[in-house]
């Protein structure tokens, strides 16, 4: 690890702060918190397992010398740098992880923040919500957890946040994830029963983040904290309503404060009798994991140097089920998680029941919000005339202006498909995303500039991808090397099949060093890579590995 000598000034700062006056009567090693809490975060980055180059990425970050971070989960690849966040030995390192994020082998992100997406376990077809999603780290973890394969909805109600949850989603070019735009203490009414799973991974204040958001030193206050309170719950007490029987919902934030946490978990435990607050086996699911139970007697930070007894009437035992993370245990940031699990039945899921009465139909549903369509036959039958079929599809196929997209079936079965109740508790048909607004879908696959030439984007042939029938060429290794080294091969220089073929997009089909990867390219007067800098740099760098 990257050392770096202790930061005197700011120690003094920590040692006065409202935080550590909390930290203080949480019971905390204060020394040893504030010690941890003022270094900087170590790096560390979470591999793509869906991605063709998944083997060789394990083996490039062990070769920088990252070790595995078994406590995150037995499922998620993830991996401690010996450097701090950000600080990487030289500018080569440095471009080259950079561009290994850029084009989906792995994410950057905080250790502690992997665990949820490891608790709710994911499986393919299941219909999984993330309720306040950006920018995007845990749905998209969820996703590859669910080999891409399941149904996400990744809701997020600010627009600009929301973008960066689309650019997480693209990057990694996943195709169960739908992106909503709901505010989520009152996320509409999905069919029934409900979801899978759910994570709320609510806004808070961050205390837990002070190893990155060093100002949270001068400027948390008590009062930050008792703001979000309100949020907080509103936000987990309808996700609870939307959770189907036996379903599973993790809580979880980055704070430390009590109010955020075990209060939430007290006040849902006795709103929702059919809640139960799971203990979470560590040792099976995070082995090596160091972390505190939840805090069933505390009390709460009210304003400076002022402190109130627990609101709890009396203290509640399956509190200890909860966990708590401190900067210390693990060498990463603070962190809070408690898992729920619904026990009840479909009488006590708080499901509205249709009114006979209407008939199906009778509301306007309007244009879906300016969500995706289905492929009409019309621009299906101009890609396949294209294209032919493609071997092996197993998605859905989508449009959205001049754009193509592919989704995982799973998200179009479970929320397009069937019939639902909105929140008057009218049935409403279906073949219909209303009333969620999808403000995105899957993964683009094809760009059409003039509804008679369309092109396979990048993003479609990262994770799991099929093989059309035209306009795939095999190479060999060493076209791809002159290709990377000179951009453009002449089209006289190329095999005879290139010269018989129309000037447009193809794409290469070559058994590269990582495995079969399909690539694309423009055909004219010569071969083009259509690959953006992020991703011509790894292969490069793949080249001198075989070279």
């Amino acid at each position: 690890m990257q050392k770096n000598k202790p930061n005197y000034e700011l120690i003094q700062v920590a040692k006065n702060s409202a935080i550590t006056e909390l930290v203080h009567k949480l019971d905390y090693d204060l020394d040893k918190w504030i010690e941890f809490s003022t270094k900087p975060l170590p790096e560390t980055i979470r591999v793509n397992p869906i991605h063709q180059d998944y083997n060789w990425t394990i083996s490039k970050l062990n070769d920088l010398g990252g070790k595995r971070i078994e406590w995150v989960g037995k499922k998620t690849s993830a991996f401690q740098m010996p450097w701090i966040k950000g600080g990487a030995k030289d500018s080569e390192t440095k471009k080259l992880l950079q561009s290994m994020h850029n084009s989906g082998r792995h994410t950057r992100q905080e250790a502690v923040s992997m665990i949820p997406a490891e608790l709710i376990d994911p499986k393919p077809g299941e219909s999984i919500l993330d309720s306040c999603a950006a920018p995007g780290s845990k749905s998209t973890q969820i996703a590859e957890l669910a080999k891409d394969d399941a149904a996400i909805i990744a809701n997020e109600p600010n627009k600009g946040r929301m973008n960066m949850l689309v650019t997480n989603r693209s990057r990694l070019g996943l195709r169960s994830i739908a992106i909503t735009q709901h505010d989520a203490r009152n996320f509409p009414r999905v069919p029934q029963p409900g979801f899978d799973s759910i994570l709320v991974d609510v806004p808070c204040s961050g205390t837990g983040t002070i190893r990155k958001n060093k100002g949270l030193w001068w400027n948390w206050k008590p009062q930050i904290s008792k703001s979000l309170h309100k949020l907080q719950l509103r936000i987990t007490e309808r996700c609870s309503t939307l959770l189907k029987p036996g379903g599973k919902m993790v809580y979880s934030t980055c704070s430390i404060d009590p109010l955020e946490n075990e209060v939430i978990v007290t006040k849902l435990l006795e709103k929702f009798e059919w809640l139960e607050l799971e203990k979470i086996d560590v040792d099976e699911k995070l082995p090596g994991l160091k972390y505190n139970s939840g805090i069933d007697d505390f009390e709460l930070f009210i304003e400076e140097n002022t402190f109130s007894k627990n609101p709890i009437e009396k203290s509640i035992s399956q509190l200890k089920n909860c966990i708590r993370i401190d900067p210390s245990q693990n060498d990463s940031g603070g962190f809070f998680i408690a898992m729920f699990r619904h026990i009840g039945d479909e009488e006590n899921a708080h499901s509205l029941k249709y009114r006979e009465e209407w008939p199906i139909g009778k509301k306007d549903l309007k244009n879906d919000h300016g969500s995706p369509k289905p492929l009409s036959d019309e621009r299906r039958k101009i890609l396949e005339k294209e294209w032919g079929h493609w071997q092996g599809f197993s998605g859905t196929l989508w449009e959205r202006g001049r754009t193509i997209i592919e989704a995982s079936k799973t998200l179009g079965e479970y929320f397009f498909e069937p019939p639902r109740i909105d929140g008057m508790g009218y049935q409403l048909p279906g073949n219909h995303w209303h009333p969620l607004k999808v403000r995105q879908l899957g993964r683009v696959g094809f760009k059409d500039s003039n509804s008679q030439s369309i092109r396979p984007k990048a993003e479609l042939l990262r994770g799991q991808f099929s093989f059309p029938e035209k306009h795939i060429f095999k190479i060999e290794k060493e076209v791809l090397i002159r290709l990377l080294d000179e951009n453009v091969i002449p089209i006289e220089e190329l095999d005879e099949g290139f010269k018989n073929e129309r000037a447009g997009s193809i794409l290469l089909d070559i058994n590269w060093i990582t495995g079969r990867r399909l690539l694309p390219a423009w055909l004219g007067t010569g071969l083009r890579l259509l690959l953006d800098e992020n991703e011509k740099f790894v292969l490069k760098n793949q080249r001198d590995d075989l070279i």
